[in-house]
């Protein structure tokens, strides 16, 4: 995923729904990189 070239600045993140369960799990890569990145970018900033 192409997430990487606009972060920590910008973060495109999905709506938290149960209806983007399938949008989700089409991606595996958002929980798999942009989950961990995310919560490691907060810890740091905290």
């Amino acid at each position: 995923a192409d997430w990487r070239r606009h972060w920590p600045t910008l973060l495109p993140m999905p709506h938290p729904s149960p209806r983007n369960n399938r949008w989700l799990r089409q991606r595996p890569w958002f929980e798999e990189e942009v989950v961990p990145a995310l919560q490691a970018r907060i810890k740091a900033l905290l």
